[in-house]
């Protein structure tokens, strides 16, 4: 008697388990920007590339590690649309190519008081505490961007990118279902990125969505350029928020190189990982 006993309880138990299963395979979440006027969040992005180029015959490689720390704000909330302010706290670089090393961070002085450090930081430093304006709507779609306060480009498009904010559906998703969008690019750049998501799984607490993209230019600042690449990954939000709280995302690209009126092959293999954390 106690053996059927048992045997009835685990059959119940699994027969529980199977129908919660059930029910969690089938949940639809909507995923948008729930957030108020006055949220601040910390964003630190780590950035691991590698370049190699072929240059009057032989092959060079550039290894490069870059650190953004970044702050962004919730300025204003009106019609949907959510307008922030994302200010750039500190910038860190170190580069190797042809035997030379150089190294930067905004916050150590020492490594922009002289030498090849010093060449870097007379454009670095320009940023440090300005600001890019941004209005999204409350799926993620960028409304409008003004980075007019920097004049880096490269650092204007990798904060643009999509790898901090997704592009959410306006409509409530199950685990398993994809959407896509096309990242806006910059006024002054021709770079495009189209995303495909994946929600992979979600929680009260987290939903973590699967990144496929494909990126391409034919123009940059005015300049002829091929480039085209494929990035993936995987982002982790904050269900509730649809705030980013962590990301991965590789990049692999080919493109052409113009120096001094040669232009020269060049591919780049690259891993971003992004993290935020509300600071307010």
């Amino acid at each position: 008697m106690k053996s059927r006993i048992k045997l009835s309880l685990v059959s119940i138990i699994a027969l529980m388990f199977l129908a919660s299963a059930n029910i969690f395979a089938q949940k639809s979440v909507e995923l948008k920007y729930n957030i108020e006027k006055g949220d601040s969040y910390k964003i630190t992005n780590n950035i691991d590339m590698d370049m190699s180029f072929d240059a009057n015959g032989s092959t060079m490689t550039m290894e490069s590690v870059m650190d953004i720390e970044t702050t962004t704000t919730v300025v204003s909330l009106e019609n949907d649309e959510i307008s922030q302010e994302m200010a750039f706290d500190r910038i860190a670089m170190n580069q190797k190519i042809m035997g030379m090393e150089i190294n930067y961070d905004s916050g150590d002085s020492t490594t922009f008081s002289s030498g090849l450090g010093a060449q870097v930081g007379a454009e670095m430093n320009k940023i440090i505490g300005k600001s890019i304006n941004m209005v999204l709507d409350k799926y993620g779609n960028i409304l409008s961007i003004d980075v007019a306060a920097i004049s880096s480009t490269d650092v204007a498009n990798n904060v643009t990118s999509g790898n901090t904010f997704a592009v959410y559906p306006d409509h409530k998703i199950k685990v398993g279902e994809s959407w896509e969008s096309d990242i806006k690019p910059l006024k002054d750049s021709e770079m495009k990125t189209h995303i495909k998501y994946t929600l992979l799984k979600t929680s009260r607490k987290q939903s973590t969505i699967g990144v496929e993209g494909i990126i391409s230019a034919n123009e940059i600042e005015g300049k002829e350029i091929r480039m085209e690449g494929t990035t993936s990954g995987e982002m982790v939000v904050n269900t509730k928020t649809g705030m980013l709280i962590s990301s991965i995302i590789d990049l692999e690209m080919e493109m052409d190189i113009e120096q001094g009126g040669t232009t020269f092959p060049a591919s780049l293999m690259s891993t971003s990982k992004t993290n935020v954390n509300k600071i307010n």
